[in-house]
Formats: C-alpha cells, sequence, structure tokens
C-alpha cells in the first residue's frame, strides 16, 4: 500500500503528458507491439535539462532477483530487485499470473511475463488523462550516473537491443520526497523487457 501511494505524486505529474499506447486493449493472449522509434517520444525530465551525448543502455550492476504474483482488477504493486510494478485498478479484466525478472549482470533492466500483456487505462489513468495502466519505477541511485544528466527507459529485444522508449519522467534528489533517491518512472503500456538508457 506505502507503494502505491508513494507513487501518486508520479500520476500527478503524468496528467497533462500525451503517452504511446498500444492497440490492442486485451488484457492477455496478444502478440507483442513493438515500440517504433518514429513513434517514441523523448524524455521528460522534470528537474534538469541534459547535455550528455551518451546513448545506449546504461551500464548499472544488479544481482538477479525474480517475483510471480496473480493481479486482477483491482491493480497491485510487486517489487524486484530496483524495480517496482504499479498496475492500476482496472486496467486488467481478469486475473493473469505474472512474472518479473532482474537478471544478473551489467544493466539495470527487468523481463515482465507474459510477454505482449497490454493494460487498458484503469482508475487513475481515466481520472488524470493517462493513456496507460501500468507504470515501471527503477531506482538508478547506486548507478554512477551524475544528477546533471537525464535517462528514460527504453523497450528492449532479448539480444538487449533498444527497441523504442517509453513516455519517461526523471526524478533526481532535489526533490524532499524523493529520500535522495534517483529514480525513473515510465508509463508501461505492455509487457516486454526494459531497461534505463541514456
Amino acid at each position: 500500500m506505502s507503494v502505491r501511494l508513494s507513487l501518486t505524486p508520479l500520476a500527478l505529474l503524468a496528467g497533462a503528458a500525451a503517452v504511446l499506447s498500444c492497440t490492442d486493449p486485451t488484457p492477455v493472449g496478444v502478440q507483442t507491439p513493438t515500440l517504433q522509434a518514429a513513434r517514441s517520444r523523448p524524455p521528460t525530465p522534470t528537474t534538469t535539462t541534459t547535455t550528455t551525448k551518451n546513448t545506449g543502455l546504461v551500464a548499472c550492476s544488479q544481482t538477479y532477483d525474480s517475483v510471480t504474483k496473480v493481479i486482477g482488477p483491482r491493480g497491485d504493486t510487486l517489487r524486484v530487485g530496483a524495480h517496482v510494478l504499479w498496475v492500476d485498478s482496472l486496467s486488467l479484466r481478469d486475473t493473469v499470473t505474472v512474472t518479473l525478472v532482474a537478471p544478473a549482470g551489467g544493466l539495470r533492466w527487468v523481463r515482465f511475463r507474459p510477454e505482449g500483456l497490454v493494460f487498458k487505462p484503469g482508475f487513475y489513468a481515466t481520472v488524470y488523462g493517462l493513456n496507460a495502466g501500468a507504470a515501471l519505477y527503477t531506482n538508478y541511485t547506486d548507478c554512477g550516473v551524475p544528477t546533471s544528466e537525464t535517462v528514460r527507459i527504453a523497450q528492449i529485444s532479448d539480444s538487449l537491443n533498444i527497441l523504442g522508449y517509453l513516455q519517461t519522467w526523471v526524478q533526481v534528489r532535489k526533490n524532499p520526497w524523493s529520500n535522495a533517491a534517483q529514480f525513473v518512472v515510465g508509463l508501461l503500456p505492455h509487457f516486454s523487457n526494459y531497461a534505463v538508457a541514456w
């Protein structure tokens, strides 16, 4: 419950933003929609403008973690490693067994299964005018990224190639409610692989 409440301010930040959406609103049994680079939007930093020339995925180690849980129309939150999935209430029509895996290695990334699970806009999405029913929160405080740099969340293939970017918000240490953490939040239209990227 505390994770859900802490993500509520992020929903407020997202209220005026347009979001990438998947075209098929069914929650299960769909093919993975690929985010096209032409449809992707650059991140919207909330604190600084970046001058970085970095591209690609952010190098940042993480240890293996995995969690499986049944989520239904009431929504829920799941934590795996440095990642938190928030599913809005009413964004799923039926119960679904979901698995989140944070693979060990030199990238801050996460796999969501079942592949292609689509979230329709739920209760908070409707209230705040969002076009997504879930969000991915990733903490990158220990990744050595300067607070002057802006990162975002990328959809990646199994071979770790960037396919596109989520609508992303970045939070750095300057806001009191961030508890001195650096984190990035992306509105999640569907399940796939996602990583912190420049």
